[in-house]
């Protein structure tokens, strides 16, 4: 048997059976890209502050409530659609927890609450900062308590370390309500991972007529169910309209021809293909086209690239066990959502 050789080959093709985003409006932008950091794909860390949340009896919601709907929602397609603000992807829940050592002033600052973030990153109730710095913590709030601000209720802002790293964090507060929670915490996750710093996503001059940093959500009220959770509208200058994305209406299986090509006697080529939105269930085959009677005549292996918060790139590497060339089929198949 001929020695196996790594000569790597590529091609990149889009996916032929999937579009990526739908395009519409035509309308000038309301928003732009500043060049700020984002979030690609937010790590949320829940945090309940005050003993409130374990009182006798419980309050409504409870803080379980309000997690396991936070959990649903970044599984569902609603961030989906910030794909079209440099590639950001959907989020997931890594941790939440509950401390009732304090409590929130009863009209709370920004700096009040990062102090709270930063004391419990200290004391280890909840992860730190990784090399990537995707965190976003969201701080939950009794009912009862408010913004020293005024009217606000919801905020996200950021505040420095030690280590010079900027902590992304957001305050919420609490009429009773789930539906109303998680409008505000879809509102202020969505932002937070668009322009976390007041740098990146930002409304043109004109968009917004608050003050502040005019942002994705600013400009949109309406809500809708997904995932069984009640989120807010976010703009999408490419619909040019307020946007609460689902996931598209496809059946399942898909299946196709990615790409074709030969792999030489006892050696290894390698494809990719690029900009699969994450959330497909794909597999891959590489089948002989070639008539080759035996078993094991080829061998494949696939590995997934996270290009960014949005896509994923295949690449799928092809090993050809005989003594003569083979013409070979990149073949896959969608099997559905992965939620």
């Amino acid at each position: 048997m001929a020695t196996r050789n790594s000569d790597v080959a590529v091609t990149a093709r889009q996916p032929v059976a999937i579009d990526v985003a739908s395009v519409g409006g035509g309308a000038p932008a309301k928003f732009s890209d500043n060049g700020g950091a984002v979030i690609q794909i937010p790590r949320v860390i829940l945090l309940y502050w005050g003993s409130a949340w374990t009182a006798t009896p419980a309050p409504v919601p409870t803080s379980a409530a309000i997690t396991n709907a936070v959990r649903a929602m970044l599984a569902s397609a609603y961030m989906t659609g910030l794909a079209e603000y440099r590639q950001i992807g959907r989020g997931h829940l890594v941790a939440s927890a509950v401390h009732t050592a304090t409590n929130p002033p009863t009209s709370f600052t920004d700096q009040n609450v990062a102090d709270f973030v930063a004391a419990r990153i200290a004391d280890g109730t909840v992860p730190g900062l990784d090399q990537f710095n995707q965190n976003l913590y969201v701080v939950v709030m009794p009912t009862g308590v408010g913004s020293s601000g005024g009217s606000f209720i919801g905020e996200h802002t950021y505040y420095t370390d030690g280590a010079g790293k900027r902590v992304r964090f957001a305050w919420i507060t609490n009429n009773g309500t789930l539906t109303s929670l998680t409008s505000i915490i879809s509102h202020e996750i969505v932002e937070a991972a668009t322009d976390p710093e007041g740098s990146a996503i930002l409304g043109v001059t004109g968009t917004c007529s608050q003050g502040g940093w005019c942002e994705i959500a600013d400009i949109c009220s309406t809500t809708a169910i997904r995932n069984g959770v009640t989120v807010q509208s976010f703009w999408s200058d490419q619909a040019s309209s307020c946007v609460i994305p689902d996931w598209p209406r496809r059946r399942f299986p898909q299946t196709g021809v990615q790409f074709r090509g030969t792999v030489a006697a006892g050696r290894s080529h390698r494809w990719f293909t690029f900009n699969w939105p994450e959330y497909l269930h794909v597999r891959w085959r590489a089948v002989p086209v070639t008539q080759l009677p035996g078993a094991a005549e080829i061998t494949w292996r696939t590995q997934i690239e996270r290009a960014s918060g949005a896509f994923v790139t295949y690449w799928i590497s092809v090993t050809n066990l005989t003594a003569r060339d083979v013409d070979i089929e990149g073949r896959y198949t969608i099997l559905g959502i992965s939620s």
